[in-house]
């Protein structure tokens, strides 16, 4: 379960709330099946194959904690919570039991958020062809709609698990936004819901008050049920007819009303601080009301709007790039407020000591665009990126899976927004893009930034309190730049090629074949490069591409290891060949291309992807990455500089020190390990970053590259020309070194304690230790960890209210040696620490000594054998699956020996490799525990 919390700034009309009526005036598109049952419930159904044979099912509430009394606090979000604990037709958590039977799984197929205006429910990748599952999956919605069973003892349960998301949620970022939320919000309501709600209003609320908010607002009018999938529609709308046609809609309901931001002259004012705040951040709002009708004016609007962001975001970025201001990082940003407000947002963060100057260098770039406007080259760049990005969307719109189809139909639902077909969307965005002149954009840019209805806000950590600029400081600087005499935008264009050298198709010298893979085409070209090509059609219009060689960090100096963490950093932001930064995003304009080098800790290599049309933009970048990377000393001071801004107050974050004990306990404090701090900053160089650089991607000889998807016929001979030219020395294979970087043996236990905002306990326990490789072996791990996160549900989420979550992974890695992690981490109530610990490890030792649930185990292995279905058809899965099995030498497992490696997994297989995994490891504890025990 998530909150959402979308209200990010916003006050409140002094009445409460004007009625308010959403529309648009854009036919839905024809392919949607919809209607309005007659008690209010409306139905949005539409057939979409991606992936094949699967359905999501949404069910949408127009409300949402807004809409509480005061004494009903955090219960909508509670309720969503209980949904899946109890309705008329799935007793206790019947819900779930019955979804995973059929390998749809809690938490990533099923799951639900509260906003402060809406909340959704989803059950995503439901398998159609089980008609039986269909028809259940559509009575939990009916039951969500009015017939949740709310027990008293299920409620009790579950205070003590929302008790526990409040405290894992009440983040620094969080603690900031409460305190610019009391300015924000005003004597509003919404300046008291924050979703999760009042602790004490959770822990002792009366049964009756969760059941009337449930019974006041959860109702047919203002539900709607969305069915997306491989679907015959008008079955599936004769169920939902026959389904929730039956839910009676109460004689005299309440009215769904809206809260709005009322006007205000006077620019607000706020500031807020954190001991653990990471940086300085200085925001400019200007809140507009959001149009009751949504018309093709309006989408003209927001494409000015994300016009109008991507050149001024542009221009901040060529300004932070020249390091010779106080501000780190400045962005431009539209986001919604509430239902009937959205805000302009200018935010800068600061180095330390100037945000005033920060301020002043964001507000100078807005003001420059708003007196002088765009430049021609500006504009035509800002339309070829968006129709390329239009294009690519119309050329994969059958890749659009079902979630992406319902979250549109949601916003539909709730805001108006236009639902069209691909093809339709485009025809009216790529339409409006083209009809925009310099002279309407220009005209545009001067509306944006108005003179009322301002809110500037300053967050920080507390250290840094008295740097913060005063309310009459933002005032004066924004007077002093409207009345600076400024000058235009101008901007020097680097037209050469992206590679001046005539390269020549370098010779395939041999082929080979793929283990497993038979459309897989193996080739080895003259300068010894080894590459993997698989055509597939799964996307229409894509390729993913990745590529390795052995060594990464192994290969580096102790002590030269702080520089490698940053060398491809400082070479993916530094341009390629002839071109630096900026000049390389500005050629890439509109292209569909990406290649991104990276230095591991055992291989280096590339990930990529493209489009079919611009394949060979994406060869020439990896070309480039090889032949003419780019160091920029520029890019380097400004990278230290940000690192230089966190390390000032990373002393007081938790988390930062929560994981560096890890960290160091799993390595036993071996050298190697990576720590973010001073030392880290004192060592670290741009001449070394360089050098490992240059070392680790080169020579073409040592490298794999490979390439999935609908690629091109020129595509082998494209990647002869710059993959077959990339320099090679086929007498060099390197491979990489293990330095035995693992915990010591037996139990190492590191418990410390640390100040807190907010008292909590933060546990992470590991099991590791060396075994064979085989693919048995590697299931059996991850279906422990599963059967763990189960049991942990059950026991310590549910029996003991303890915690929100436990997180579990079962691993087995094969790189430098094989090696098993079996690992968990959760907060709780330092009170019930100790307790959560015994469960823990009783659940562990259980493993050895009792058979696992069986029904558990089934569910497990069905959902693996339904995501491996799903997977099977994308080309991110083949692609890491040849990455891997190239890596590793596994050859791949058909369809049949997978089933049958599956099949063969059951409840002594796991408890006997669960013995061998508990008796033959090495322990990991680490507590992170508050100073001082207070704290709710």
């Amino acid at each position: 379960m998530t909150t959402k919390n979308i209200t990010i700034g916003l006050l409140l009309l002094c009445f409460h709330g004007a009625f308010s009526q959403f529309k648009t005036t854009i036919p839905l598109d024809k392919n949607v099946t919809s209607g309005k049952l007659k008690n209010g419930l409306t139905y949005y159904i539409l057939h979409n194959e991606e992936p094949k044979d699967r359905a999501s099912f949404y069910f949408v509430q127009n409300v949402g904690a807004i809409l509480e009394d005061d004494s009903q606090n955090g219960l909508a979000h509670f309720l969503e919570h209980m949904a899946f604990n109890g309705t008329e037709h799935f007793k206790g958590k019947g819900i779930i039991k019955m979804l995973e039977k059929n390998g749809v799984s809690f938490g990533k197929d099923i799951n639900a958020y509260t906003a402060q205006d809406e909340t959704v429910y989803n059950i995503s990748g439901v398998p159609v062809m089980n008609q039986k599952l269909i028809d259940s999956t559509l009575w939990v919605l009916h039951d969500w709609s009015g017939a949740l069973s709310l027990t008293n003892e299920e409620i009790d349960a579950e205070r003590g698990v929302i008790r526990e998301e409040w405290r894992t949620r009440r983040t620094s970022d969080f603690r900031l936004k409460m305190q610019t939320d009391q300015v924000l919000y005003k004597n509003s309501k919404y300046s008291r819901r924050d979703v999760i709600g009042d602790l004490n209003i959770i822990n002792n609320f009366k049964y009756a008050e969760l059941r009337n908010y449930y019974k006041k607002w959860y109702r047919p009018d203002l539900q709607a049920v969305i069915i997306v999938g491989d679907i015959d529609v008008k079955i599936m709308e004769e169920k939902v007819k026959n389904i929730f046609s039956g839910i009676p809609l109460a004689k005299k309901a309440a009215v769904r009303t809206y809260e709005k931001i009322p006007n205000h002259d006077e620019l607000y004012f706020g500031t807020a601080t954190d001991k653990e705040a990471s940086s300085t951040e200085i925001t400019l709002q200007y809140v507009v009301d959001e149009p009751l009708v949504k018309d093709s004016t309006v989408t003209r609007k927001n494409v000015m709007n994300s016009f109008y962001t991507n050149i001024l975001n542009n221009r901040f970025k060529e300004l932070i790039l020249k390091n010779q201001g106080a501000a780190l990082n400045i962005k431009a940003y539209f986001e919604p407020v509430s239902r009937l407000n959205t805000s302009f947002n200018i935010s800068a963060s600061a180095k330390k000591g100037k945000v005033t100057e920060a301020f002043e260098e964001a507000y100078t770039e807005a003001e420059r665009i708003r007196r002088f406007g765009a430049v021609q080259a500006e504009l035509d760049r800002t339309k070829k990126l968006f129709i390329s990005s239009y294009d690519d969307f119309l050329g994969n719109k059958d890749k659009v899976d079902n979630d992406s189809w319902a979250d549109k139909l949601t916003d539909y639902f709730l805001k108006a927004k236009p639902f069209l077909s691909a093809q339709d969307d485009y025809n009216l965005v790529v339409g409006i893009i083209k009809n925009i002149t310099l002279e309407e954009f220009n005209a545009y840019a001067k509306t944006i930034r108005k003179p009322t209805n301002q809110v500037v806000l300053v967050t920080g950590a507390e250290d840094d309190k008295n740097s913060f600029p005063t309310k009459e400081s933002v005032v004066n600087v924004m007077k002093k730049v409207e009345g600076m005499n400024l000058k235009p935008y101008t901007k020097e264009q680097n037209n050469s090629p992206l590679i001046e050298k005539e390269l020549k198709p370098a010779a395939v010298k041999k082929t080979f074949e793929v283990a497993g893979i038979k459309d897989a085409k193996g080739y080895i070209l003259e300068n010894d490069a080894k590459i993997i090509v698989l055509p597939t059609t799964y996307s229409q219009d894509q390729i993913v591409f990745s590529a390795f060689s052995k060594g990464g960090k192994s290969l580096i100096k102790t002590e030269d290891l702080n520089s490698a963490e940053i060398a491809t950093t400082i070479a993916r932001s530094s341009g390629l060949g002839n071109f630096d930064n900026i000049g390389l995003k500005e050629k890439l304009t509109g292209k569909v291309a990406q290649a991104s080098p990276f230095i591991g800790d055992n291989t280096e290599g590339f990930q990529g992807s493209s489009n079919k049309a611009d394949f060979e933009t994406m060869l020439q970048l990896l070309y480039l990455s090889f032949e003419a990377p780019r160091f920029d000393p520029n890019i380097f001071n400004i990278l230290k500089e940000q690192y230089k801004s966190r390390l000032e107050n990373i002393q007081k974050d938790n988390g930062s020190a929560f994981n560096d004990a890890v960290d160091l306990a799993n390595s036993n404090n071996n050298q190697r390990t990576f720590l973010f701090n001073d030392k880290f900053l004192e060592t670290i160089d741009l001449k070394k970053a360089e050098s490992i650089y240059r070392d680790r991607i080169k020579n073409a000889a040592d490298f794999t590259f490979i390439f999935v998807g609908n690629i091109p016929e020129s595509g082998l001979e494209l990647i002869q020309k710059y993959i077959g030219n990339i320099k090679s020395d086929p007498t060099v294979k390197e491979n990489y070194v293990d330095h035995n970087i693992e915990p010591k043996k037996g139990k190492t236990v590191v418990h410390f304690k640390r100040p807190m905002e907010v008292a909590k306990t933060t546990v992470y326990l590991n099991l590791t230790g060396k075994t064979e490789y085989s693919k048995e072996n590697a299931l059996s791990m991850y279906v422990i960890g599963q059967l763990l996160s189960k049991r942990f549900l059950q026991t310590i989420r549910e029996e003991e209210g303890g915690s929100y979550g436990v997180n579990v992974g079962g691993n087995l890695e094969t790189i430098p040696s094989p090696t098993f992690s079996l690992a968990l981490t959760f907060d709780c109530n330092p009170d019930k620490q100790e307790k959560l610990m015994q469960i823990v490890w009783k659940e562990l030792n259980d493993l050895k000594t009792v058979p696992v649930n069986a029904n558990d185990l089934e569910d497990i292995k069905k959902a693996l054998l339904k995501n491996r279905e799903e997977s099977l058809k994308t080309n991110s899965f083949w692609n890491t699956t040849l990455y891997n099995n190239t890596l590793n030498q596994i050859p791949f497992s058909q369809d049949e020996e997978y089933k049958n490696l599956i099949s063969k997994i059951n409840q002594k297989t796991i408890q006997q490799f669960s013995k061998h995994v508990l008796d033959s490891s090495s322990s990991v504890e680490v507590i992170m525990s508050p100073e001082s025990q207070s704290g709710k």
